[in-house]
């Protein structure tokens, strides 16, 4: 990269969060939890009882799950490329993954009928847990590699059977350090088996509203930006790993890499 190209890096990278005072977010936090285990529940409720209908004119209910508590929070997503997610077809929607408020984050920005692939520690949250099912959302065992394949391989079935929009964290799970992680590869082998292309959505200033180990939330600014899709259907088996270095060094554009110390 040259001296252009590394002052245009830092600059995508420094972004200021301007977050507020803890209190606020102390305030809220009871009433946050109370919101998302009971909207979850009645999310899963309508999406079981009435799947036609919610695929049809439900899903904003999933959006707005996500933006009543960036509301209460003052959190202000500044969002770019959004009419990406728009575009006809089947897609890969890889995001970084930060804290917990990801969550709300990504349900308030979600595309109509996203499937998430999602960690299957996931599944005993109350009320989340039982929204994800009932969406039909996908559930990976990190513990087993057999069964996170057979997750993947109906990911698989699911993008070519339907066109779904798939949402993943291709690190795995949040950085315990800070900074972008090593990619693992699932996302890159669905990618590769399903020629769908890959959308990466970067999402910057959350460790700042949202800091890790905390459960407190800050006012302040996100920026979400959808980034130009990535086309794998020429891709090979042999080259995935290297095709999912390449990917990362795009977020590493917009993201610091996690410490190592």
């Amino acid at each position: 990269m040259d001296m252009q190209g590394t002052d245009l890096a830092k600059s995508l990278r420094d972004w200021d969060a301007q977050t507020g005072s803890k209190l606020r977010g102390a305030l809220l936090l009871p009433l946050t939890a109370v919101w998302a285990i009971l909207a979850s529940l009645a999310i899963a409720i309508l999406a079981t009882l009435f799947p036609r209908w919610f695929r049809r004119r439900g899903w904003c209910l999933v959006r707005l799950w996500g933006r009543v508590p960036l509301f209460w929070y003052g959190v202000r997503l500044e969002v770019s490329g959004a009419e990406r997610l728009r575009a006809p077809g089947a897609k890969l929607v890889i995001f970084n993954h930060v804290s917990v408020l990801d969550l709300f984050v990504l349900a308030a920005v979600s595309p109509t009928n996203a499937v998430v692939i999602y960690k299957q520690e996931f599944r005993r949250v109350p009320g989340i847990g039982h929204a994800l099912r009932g969406l039909g959302c996908i559930p990976v065992d990190r513990s087993n590699s057999e069964r996170a394949r057979e997750s993947l391989a109906a990911a698989a079935d699911l993008v070519r059977a339907t066109g779904a929009a798939v949402m993943m964290a291709p690190e795995g799970t949040r950085s315990r350090k800070g900074g972008l992680q090593e990619f693992k590869l699932g996302a890159f082998h669905l990618a590769q088996q399903t020629g769908a292309p890959l959308v990466p959505l970067i999402m910057r200033g959350i460790e700042q509203v949202s800091p890790m180990r905390s459960l407190l939330v800050r006012s302040g600014r996100v920026a979400v930006d959808f980034l130009a899709p990535i086309d794998p259907s020429h891709w090979t088996p042999e080259e995935v790993r290297a095709r999912a270095n390449e990917v990362r060094g795009v977020f590493l554009e917009y993201l610091e890499p996690t410490r190592t110390d």
